[in-house]
């Protein structure tokens, strides 16, 4: 009799333990407005930014960059996964977001070496409000002598005009 007693208990157990069933679509669905909502209070906002050794494959597919030191004509990539902006709702049920970068370069001491306004921008349609969406910016400093310096992205965003910054010590070394 024991052994029928164990060899419920072990099965019932693992019932117990085992993971509630998914919830259905209208939780989720309720639970997706919720963090939009939240979203649209938050200021912009750049995630994971940094520097990366090549063009990131989608949102999450980029490949940290070790350190900041660049070889002369190397180009310089940054990702950042943007967060906070906002959508426009278009007449078709579709929603538009688009964001613009300066680019402003310094020295360490924070003189502007050189800059440029809407050095990138971004404008994309979806049937969406899409959440997963980043950037990979690409600055080529070809004749850029050796030495330290700072590189800035200003990010706005074209709906809400919420604006970020994002700034990057580096390095151009001799080769």
């Amino acid at each position: 009799m024991m052994f029928s007693r164990l060899s419920l208990a072990v099965p019932l157990a693992c019932l117990l333990a085992a993971p509630l069933p998914a919830q259905d679509l209208a939780a989720y669905e309720s639970a997706d407005r919720a963090a939009v909502a939240i979203w649209n209070q938050m200021p912009l906002t750049l995630r994971n930014a940094g520097f990366v050794t090549e063009e990131a494959g989608g949102y999450g597919l980029n490949t940290p960059r070790d350190g900041a030191v660049f070889a002369p004509g190397e180009p310089l990539l940054v990702y950042a996964e943007p967060l906070g902006y906002g959508w426009r709702q278009n007449d078709d049920a579709t929603f538009t977001f688009g964001l613009s970068v300066d680019l402003v370069l310094r020295d360490p001491s924070g003189t502007v070496l050189g800059s440029q306004d809407d050095f990138q921008r971004a404008e994309i349609t979806s049937n969406r409000q899409n959440r997963e969406f980043f950037v990979t910016l690409t600055l080529n400093l070809t004749n850029a002598p050796v030495g330290d310096y700072i590189l800035e992205y200003i990010v706005h965003d074209q709906i809400t005009e919420k604006s970020a910054t994002m700034s990057f010590p580096f390095t151009i070394a001799a080769p």
